[in-house]
This record gives C-alpha cells, sequence and structure tokens, in this order.
C-alpha cells in the first residue's frame, strides 16, 4: 500500500520520475500523468475503446513498475528493462547485453534509501497499532456503558448465552479455513511477484499480451458486435413465432408418468453411484501412489520430502549484499569442430535428478 500510495499521488499530483536534459539541464518530466490525462480524456469522449484501454492500463502499469524498480539506487533490486526481452525475442540475444555491477556500488544510496523505506513501514505500523488499540479502549467502554444499562432486546426464549459459549463447536472448520488461506496468500505473492517484476519473464509476456490484445481490441468493433448479438438473441428468442415452437413441439412432449419418473430417479441414481465408485477408486489408487511414492523418495534421497514451487511464492525478497559483483557473461567462442562435438554431446555428463516415473500399483501376476 506504501507503493500504490507513492504512485496515486505522483500520477495526481504531476511529479516527475523521468528525467531528461534540456539545454544543459536535468529536468523531470511526468509522463505517467500525461499519458493518464490523454487515455482518460479520448475515454470520456469514445468510450467504445474501454477494452482497448483496460488491457492498455495493466500493460502500462507493469511497465510504470519497471521503471520504479530501474530507477531504483541499489543495483541488486533493479529488474531487467523491457527492451532487452524484446531484442531477445526478436533477434535471439540482446544487442545491450548484461550490465555490470562493482563491489559497494551505490551502497550509501541505496541503505539511505532502504532505512527510509524501513522506517516508513515502522512508523505506519505504529499508526495503525494506536488506531487499534484506541478502537479496542472505545469498544470497552461503550461494551461497559451497555451492561451498565442491562436489560436484553431479544425477547425470544432460549438456553445458553450465546455464541460466544459455543465457539469450541467452530474448531474442525478453522483448519481448512487456513489451509484456503495457505492459497490465497500464495497466489497473492505469485501475483505480486509478477507485478513487481520479479517474475521477469512472466511479466513481459503479460505486458506484451496486454499491448497486442489493446491493439486487437482498438480495431475490433466490438459495439457493433455486442448489438447485433442481443438483436439476434431478441429477435429469435423472444418474438412471436415462439408460439409456434410451443404448438408443433414443446406442447406435444408429454409428462413422465410415476412410474417412468420413478425409473428414470432409478438410473440417474444408478450412475451416481457407479460415478462416485470410479471416483473413490481413481483418489484410493492416487494416495497410494502418494505415499508409495513417498516412501520411495525417502529411501533414496532422505527422510526430508518437500515440495520446490515452480513461481516464486517467498514471503521476502532477497537481493544479494553491497559488496557483491557480477560482472556480464561472456561464453568463449568455439571453432566449428568444438561446436559439432558440444552439439553431439561429446563429454556431456547428465546429472539425474529426483523425479520418479513409473507404475507402482503391484498387481498378481497371471503368469505364476
Amino acid at each position: 500500500m506504501y507503493y500504490v500510495q507513492d504512485a496515486g499521488i505522483a500520477l495526481l499530483l504531476w511529479r516527475g520520475h523521468y528525467s531528461c536534459t534540456i539545454a544543459g539541464h536535468t529536468v523531470k518530466l511526468p509522463l505517467h500523468s500525461l499519458n493518464a490525462f490523454i487515455t482518460l480524456a479520448v475515454l470520456v469522449e469514445h468510450p467504445r475503446l474501454a477494452p482497448c484501454f483496460f488491457f492498455l492500463s495493466i500493460g502500462w502499469l507493469l511497465i510504470g513498475v519497471m521503471g520504479w524498480r530501474r530507477r531504483s539506487p541499489d543495483p541488486w533490486s533493479r529488474c531487467k528493462p523491457y527492451t532487452e526481452f524484446a531484442e531477445t525475442l526478436a533477434m535471439g540475444n540482446s544487442l545491450a547485453g548484461g550490465e555490470s555491477i562493482e563491489a559497494f556500488q551505490n551502497a550509501e544510496e541505496a541503505a539511505k534509501w532502504q532505512e527510509s523505506m524501513q522506517k516508513r513501514i515502522i512508523d505506519a505500523e505504529e499508526a495503525a497499532r494506536i488506531a487499534y488499540e484506541t478502537q479496542q479502549k472505545e469498544q470497552e467502554e461503550e461494551m461497559a456503558e451497555m451492561e451498565g444499562i442491562g436489560g436484553d432486546t431479544d425477547i425470544s426464549t432460549k438456553q445458553g448465552s450465546g455464541i460466544v459459549s459455543s465457539i469450541d463447536v467452530f474448531k474442525p472448520f478453522l483448519f481448512p479455513i487456513q489451509q484456503y488461506l495457505d492459497i490465497a496468500v500464495s497466489y497473492v505473492r505469485v501475483v505480486r511477484n509478477v507485478v513487481v517484476w520479479e517474475e521477469s519473464y512472466i511479466s513481459f509476456w503479460v505486458t506484451t499480451g496486454c499491448f497486442l490484445l489493446a491493439v486487437i481490441f482498438y480495431f475490433l468493433p466490438w459495439l457493433f458486435l455486442l448489438q447485433w448479438t442481443a438483436r439476434i438473441i431478441v429477435w429469435v428468442v423472444f418474438g412471436p413465432w415462439m408460439k409456434l415452437v410451443d404448438v408443433f413441439y414443446y406442447s406435444k412432449i408429454k409428462p413422465l408418468t410415476k412410474e417412468e419418473q420413478e425409473e428414470k430417479e432409478r438410473e440417474a441414481e444408478k450412475l451416481r453411484r457407479l460415478r462416485r465408485k470410479d471416483k473413490v477408486r481413481e483418489v484410493r489408487i492416487q494416495k497410494e501412489d502418494a505415499s508409495k511414492l513417498k516412501a520411495m523418495k525417502k529411501i533414496m534421497f532422505g527422510k526430508f520430502v518437500t515440495q520446490v514451487p515452480v513461481l516464486k511464492q517467498d514471503r521476502h525478497q532477497d537481493f544479494p549484499l553491497s559488496e557483491s559483483s557480477a560482472v556480464p557473461y561472456k561464453p568463449k567462442p568455439h571453432t566449428l569442430a568444438e561446436l559439432a562435438m558440444k552439439e553431439a554431446g561429446y563429454h556431456r555428463t547428465r546429472l539425474p535428478g529426483q523425479h520418479l516415473v513409473g507404475e507402482m500399483i503391484p498387481r498378481v501376476s497371471m503368469y505364476c
């Protein structure tokens, strides 16, 4: 929310962010504010461009976040620029190449920026704590005053003292809720990492896809298609000729007798029972496979087994220390013979992973 607040204030108040040199003077231009003003002004006059501007705004948001990270004083917290991904996609390699980072590069500026952000977070948490304590105190005072009044507005006859005395009943439901919260938090973290360009490749494809959809929706006459789709539905489904459908088709459908309805229900119950039996069998097989796979992995690789997520779901982002350094990797050029031997797999060493495959459900042999 701190970053959203900063972005909103900078956008509304036309604060500059893009450095540009004009007549020997460096000025910061509010390009995002200008873009937002032009976009909204055009959208007000042409509402048909709403889908186009919707996807355009998503791509614009990701580009803005990328620019914010690129302007960070800490070189380790920056991400790759959009142009590098585009050049790699178009030509197979980036023309600019990698970026070198020296030891203690911008260390003082990065430390000051981290301290200012940490202080802002601490101040916001302290303000939230004080507000929470004040609200709790007001609620306690209000409850004390209400208890002093006495009486009850509920005139029904009931046993017990309400939901407070029966809160223990809901304990078995808390664990499933925690599991759903764990799933929700995982999705939120993945989305956050895409937005802040931690998953830079996915962010690039989302940004590019939104720009392409914006161009497609700009030329697509979606209002024309929507209008004619609604016309076809109205004239086909709600016209007076539906009376002919009733006379020649629907009214001739005979209702089922009681015996036929019972027979239909028995067939439906039989199908449901078969589907349920197949589903239970499938779940049982999956649990057996998981149990045997877990035991086999413990035997082969050790007693600790964990699932490594494909996408980043870390709560905190880890960056190298300021004393670290990095240089672009430039592979040594190979001769034609060396390149052919490399592509043929000469002296190639393959290390097997921990992914096990194969059927692990034993069956009785028919040839014993």
